[in-house]
């Protein structure tokens, strides 16, 4: 199954659901900051992630500077996720996981492939 790891408040995360919405792909909606991913989770979804382990990580996020970010090795997959289990909210959206590939929207039409 599909999954969609959304943040309604962010525009292109909203950009993402309508085009999952308008596929023909039944996809799940994760409401990340709500439910926060496990280690287990993120780790599995980035070990999917195509393109750099840094693009899944909201580095120019104002709430990124007061994060602690002293041990984020942003290209070392065990960095960016005990980052990401403690900072989930600085997760980059709208991502999209198909299971085999996962990909973050930025642009949104990089999801588009997948759908």
């Amino acid at each position: 199954m599909i999954t969609l790891y959304h943040n309604p408040r962010c525009s292109k995360s909203r950009q993402a659901l309508a085009m999952c919405e308008a596929s023909s792909m039944n996809v799940r909606v994760h409401l990340y900051l709500n439910t926060p991913l496990t280690t287990t989770e993120i780790r599995s979804v980035l070990s999917r992630l195509q393109g750099p382990l840094h693009n899944a990580i909201r580095l120019k996020d104002p709430k990124f500077k007061s994060a602690d970010s002293s041990s984020l090795e942003p290209s070392k997959l065990d960095s960016v996720v005990a980052f990401l289990a403690e900072n989930g909210h600085l997760m980059e959206r709208p991502l999209l996981d198909t299971g085999t590939i996962s990909c973050v929207g930025r642009p949104v039409e990089l999801l588009l492939p997948l759908l």
